[in-house]
């Protein structure tokens, strides 16, 4: 483990130690780089370049470090037992959100790597899973998609002039760094209980939130 980034910076290289620091700090606050991102870019390839040197200085923070060089990404995982707490409405649309990338991926229907849906789709992807309503209003959704954004796992790309919608839902593919299949069985027994007017549903709301917080860092 280095004391100082100049310890790894060799004398002709192009990155100066600053660089380093801003990268770091880049990663640590979006949780996910992608070097398609013209803003990520430049980190991403020098967390790239120094994999190892990042690796143990994340290590030091309870985080490991996930790369994917198909999709060009890195994410920064949290392994400590407890992470930040999230609300059962932020679970619930994290975990639709991995499910859509799952059956856009198992139908073969990624778009240069993200699962893009038009707002109606996804609104009843997320009824179907979860029994629950999000707003249709496009304001107040984009605005709870926008919290997913801090996360790294969700875009609200504009769609094309003429449309009548005025943007979709493109799930990036960090989001299975984030969250794996093993949490993606809680949303199915959430949704048995939705169904069923179980009594025990403040429970199974509970375990939605612990799933999503304590085992989406557990994926190899």
């Amino acid at each position: 483990m280095p004391r100082e980034w100049n310890d790894i910076i060799g004398s002709n290289d192009y990155y100066q130690q600053d660089d380093f620091k801003g990268a770091a700090y880049q990663l640590i606050t979006s949780q996910i780089l992608y070097e398609t991102n013209k803003q990520q870019a430049f980190a991403y390839r020098l967390i790239d370049r120094y994999r190892d040197a990042f690796r143990e200085t994340f290590h030091l923070l309870g985080m490991e470090l996930k790369f994917d060089s198909t999709h060009r990404f890195v994410a920064a995982i949290p392994y400590v037992e407890k992470q930040k707490n999230m609300s059962i409405g932020d679970a619930l649309l994290l975990l639709v959100l991995r499910k859509c990338y799952h059956l856009k991926a198992m139908q073969a229907e990624l778009e240069n790597g993200s699962a893009v849906m038009a707002i109606e789709e996804f609104l009843e992807v997320y009824r179907n899973e979860t029994g629950r309503e999000l707003p249709s209003e496009v304001g107040l959704l984009k605005d709870l998609l926008g919290r997913m954004k801090a996360y790294g796992v969700v875009k609200t790309p504009p769609t094309e002039p003429g449309s009548d919608q005025p943007f979709d839902v493109a799930v990036l593919p960090g989001i299975e760094a984030i969250v794996n299949e093993k949490t993606l069985e809680r949303l199915s027994i959430y949704t048995g209980a939705t169904r069923v007017d179980s009594p025990a549903l403040e429970e199974d709301d509970e375990a939605v939130v612990e799933a999503t917080e304590g085992e989406a860092s557990e994926e190899a």
